[in-house]
């Protein structure tokens, strides 16, 4: 698997559900659909508007452009951060690459 790249778009898989619970924003595994039931993946707000940004039509670039203009953060920063998270939620088949 390569790594991934602010030009690749990513869809959100339909084996896992992203939830506000509490105040905090989680994405758990729908059992039955094939995922694996073991973990509960806990977010962090500019996290959360990430993964909302995976839509299967947007690049890197589009929802980091997002994420910029809601939060108080620098482009460089927001794109290693959402590099991060993108190589993370691949790795537990939390999104899959278009």
């Amino acid at each position: 698997m390569t790594a991934p790249r602010l030009t690749d778009v990513f869809a959100r898989s339909e084996r896992i559900v992203g939830r506000r619970i509490a105040g905090e924003y989680v994405l758990v595994p729908l059992v039955g659909r094939g995922a694996d039931a073991d973990f509960i993946y806990t977010l962090n707000r500019v996290a959360a508007a990430m993964w909302e940004g995976l839509d299967g039509k947007a690049t890197g670039n589009d929802v980091v452009g997002l994420v910029v203009q809601r939060f108080e953060v620098d482009a460089a920063r927001a794109g290693q951060d959402y590099l991060n998270l993108m190589e993370t939620l691949e790795s537990i088949d939390a999104v899959r690459r278009l």
